[in-house]
């Protein structure tokens, strides 16, 4: 059975703040073939999840634990990356 009723028209909305659950979503809908993504340029590419771990001396240590998938496999983590992040 299809996700959606062939008849139901879905299009989502994205710009370049658009992250995380936003992109997945979006990424599955573009995969999946049930919608049009509508917008101008990329999404954000908010596509890990990260634990902070403190450490002595008033430092701490970022560390990745999971990165998100679309359906089909594509990672949605930008590899684009800005400098102080």
């Amino acid at each position: 059975d299809p996700i959606l009723d062939p008849k139901t028209k879905l299009a989502v909305l994205i710009n370049d703040s658009t992250a995380s659950a936003a992109e997945i979503v979006s990424g599955a809908v573009q995969d999946l073939d049930v919608g049009v993504i509508v917008g101008s340029g990329r999404s954000f590419g908010k596509g890990l999840v990260q634990n902070v771990e403190e450490l002595p001396f008033d430092t701490a240590l970022k560390f990745t634990v999971a990165k998100y998938y679309t359906p089909s496999g594509r990672c949605i983590q930008s590899t684009n990356y800005k400098e102080g992040g």
